[in-house]
């Protein structure tokens, strides 16, 4: 892997999903390659754990039953596939396996495809993005531009309806369409879509010879199309909107720090490190928290990054009474004042889609 744009050296694109231009603070040779060192174990058991919680949760639920426990039941699975989506986010980015036919293999048949999404569309997507970050060239920009439900800040009432309909499955039909529109967007060849659509059609006849049909509607797609699509929505709008730094590379995007309540039902995986992502993206996301560490000590860092309390605070953060012009993502030179966070200096010690999904 060429890690030479993320340290002190030239700048080089890179199939990791480099950023094109200045990153403001710096790694040494030694830290990133400590920091981006693959761990292909911890990640089968990442892979396992989701999945085992995922069954576990369905296990009880049943033994259980109760409609309180089943609402319970689809938070905890919704969290469950995001926890999977994002270390299929990993495999886009070449950090799950060192072998990189296992890693794209992984990536789509046990986290990509179950959840209706082509790892390989995704990544060209995804790779652009961070390349081209908020840019003419950023193809997740582009889609958001003069759409009104990116525009921040926003009235409260007109959050709290625009989440309602993503967690009551009113938008699930928006979800479908962007996904779509990713899969078309790539030149996939006849081999991968015969494999792939052969594998949903398995899994369906697979359900409906077992019965579990009933059940697969209940644990699997009601949770993606409620629960995940609520929480990408608040991720989202964490990772881009409403950031207002000043004119500097900061103003991108910022990191949260979760509770440990958000980071169980909302933003496992430590995705919550989406500045120190998008500066470092070689670097796994099982060391994250160190990489953030890492980058308070540098100069700059703690008083240029956007660094919000909570999802909650995030969600403060969105809304206003509209009487200033903003987009999701503002141009660098449109960007304002800095946050309270960033104003005080203060910094956090490490604790440990709309689709696309992961910005």
């Amino acid at each position: 892997m060429d890690q030479r744009s993320q340290v002190e050296a030239p700048i080089e694109i890179n199939p990791i999903g480099d950023f094109v231009g200045n990153i403001p603070v710096k790694l040494t040779k030694e830290e990133l390659t400590e920091l981006s060192r693959i761990n292909p174990w911890l990640s089968w058991l990442h892979i396992g754990a989701e999945w085992g919680a995922i069954v576990a949760t369905i296990y009880l639920c049943e033994r259980y039953w109760s409609p309180i426990l089943y609402l319970l039941a689809i938070a905890i699975i919704g969290a469950r596939q995001h926890a999977l989506l994002i270390l299929m986010h990993d495999g886009v980015h070449y950090r799950l396996f060192r072998n990189r036919r296992l890693n794209d293999c992984v990536s789509e048949v046990v986290l990509g495809w179950p959840h209706l999404v082509a790892a390989r569309s995704y990544r060209k997507n995804h790779i652009a993005h961070h390349r081209y970050l908020n840019s003419e060239k950023d193809p997740d920009w582009k889609r958001r531009q003069n759409d009104p439900a990116w525009v921040f800040p926003k009235p409260a009432d007109d959050l709290a309806r625009l989440l309602f309909r993503d967690v009551s499955g009113l938008n699930a039909i928006v979800l479908l369409r962007l996904a779509a529109s990713l899969l078309s967007a790539d030149t996939v060849s006849t081999g991968f879509l015969v494999t792939r659509y052969g594998f949903y059609a398995a899994c369906l006849a697979l359900i409906v010879y077992a019965g579990a049909l009933k059940g697969f509607a209940l644990y699997w797609i009601i949770p993606l199309f409620t629960w995940l699509v609520m929480i990408m929505r608040v991720r989202s709008i964490a990772e881009h909107s409403a950031i207002e730094n000043g004119d500097t590379v900061y103003a991108q995007t910022r990191t949260t720090r979760a509770a440990w309540l958000e980071r169980i039902f909302l933003a496992p995986k430590n995705v919550n490190y989406h500045l120190e992502h998008h500066f470092f993206p070689s670097v796994p996301f099982h060391r994250l928290p160190k990489l953030h560490a890492l980058l308070l000590s540098k100069p700059g860092f703690r008083e240029g990054a956007h660094l919000s309390d909570s999802y909650w605070g995030v969600l403060r953060e969105s809304v206003g009474g509209g009487s200033r012009p903003a987009t999701y993502a503002r141009r660098w030179s449109k960007t304002g004042a800095h946050t309270k966070s960033s104003q005080s200096g203060k910094g956090y010690a490490a604790p440990e889609f709309e689709w696309p999904l992961f910005r």
